[in-house]
């Protein structure tokens, strides 16, 4: 039971958010109102930004094996098609 690279960034990714949604909620009973607006900001910080990255590293490991994955914007067009019309 092999996992791909693919596999392997979405499953570390599904992790992290689920811990720091779990941060998130222990923060916030536990936080006192000093320090609680950074704690918030920050833990929703990184809840945007690991999803971003684990795009950023799906799209890098598409473009190093030379396939087409889900992570790209805009697919290049095959040349021999562009040709033809």
């Amino acid at each position: 039971m092999k996992k791909n690279p693919k596999q392997l960034v979405a499953i570390a990714a599904l992790i992290a958010i689920v811990v720091l949604i779990i941060a998130f909620v222990i923060s916030a009973f536990t936080a006192s109102p000093g320090e609680a607006g950074n704690r918030f900001m920050a833990l929703l910080f990184c809840i945007v930004a690991v999803p971003i990255l684990a795009w950023l590293i799906l799209f890098c490991i598409g473009r190093t094996q030379g396939k087409h994955t889900m992570a790209e914007f805009l697919p290049e067009q095959d040349t021999d098609t562009e040709k033809d019309n």
